[in-house]
């Protein structure tokens, strides 16, 4: 059994261009469960980007977020980030099982995420990189947890750019080179509404079977023009999703 650090390693959860991920158990007590993020390059570069990762989950708690574990120098020179482990699936991969969700279930996971974006972004917080792939669903807990905070940017200035984005997912404003925003973070996440419905989040069209109501939200948060958008200061984004709720199922909260 590899151990990197404090952690045996169970097995690699995924693989992307930057890092692997993997479950591991710490090597005193097995039921002490950890995700470690491990770069893949062995560059300074690289390091630098899970350090700073490192730096920002150690300053936010919150129950839809991933908490910072501990952070060290594996023997190659990699670098081993290491979080809590959720025990949940990731959104894309649900849904590439169902094909579609249903919209009150939709509703909930983005009230969800809502709540953690909220958060995040009262504390200066953009995350960069809102999309299915990033969305863990614990059903058990009634939670989705928004992970993956290689791209995320900490008071973004007039002259900040984004490092990354995902094509389809991404804000205008982001894809133009232009400062991340809140907005752009909730851009983000109607896209991924619409994508979980059986939506398409290129020509932003939904199913018949998607209220008008919560077409609507979406619409409101996708103007091309983010002053345009609907933002934590013109509403409540979280109420009004809750209202939403109300109308188009009869009910606020629900259990999936």
């Amino acid at each position: 059994m590899a151990t990197l650090g404090s952690y045996n390693i169970i097995r690699q959860i995924g693989e992307g261009g930057f890092g692997r991920t993997y479950e591991a158990h710490h090597i005193l007590n097995p039921n002490i469960k950890a995700c470690l993020k491990q770069n893949i390059d062995i560059t300074d570069d690289d390091a630098k980007l899970l350090i700073n990762e490192a730096e920002l989950l150690a300053k936010v708690h919150h129950t839809s977020l991933p908490a910072f574990r501990d952070l060290y120098r594996a023997q190659d020179n990699s670098m081993i980030l290491a979080m809590s482990f959720i025990e949940g699936k990731s959104l894309d991969k649900i849904i590439e099982k169902h094909k579609a969700l249903h919209p009150e279930e939709v509703s909930w996971i983005a009230q969800r995420s809502l709540n953690a974006l909220f958060y995040l972004h009262h504390e200066g917080i953009i995350h960069g990189d809102v999309k299915p792939p990033n969305l863990l669903i614990e059903h058990k807990k009634h939670n989705a947890v928004l992970v993956d905070y290689g791209l995320s940017i900490i008071r973004p200035t007039s002259t900040t750019k984004a490092t990354g984005y995902t094509q389809i997912f991404a804000a205008p404003e982001i894809k133009q080179g232009k400062p991340p925003l809140p907005e752009s973070d909730l851009y983000s996440l109607a896209l991924t509404m619409t994508y979980a419905w059986g939506g398409d989040p290129i020509t932003k069209t939904h199913p018949d079977y998607v209220h008008p109501l919560l077409q609507q939200f979406v619409t409101d948060l996708t103007n091309q023009n983010p002053l345009d958008r609907s933002n934590w200061e013109k509403q409540d984004l979280i109420k009004r999703l809750s209202d939403i709720r109300n109308e188009a199922f009869g009910r606020r909260s629900s259990m999936s």
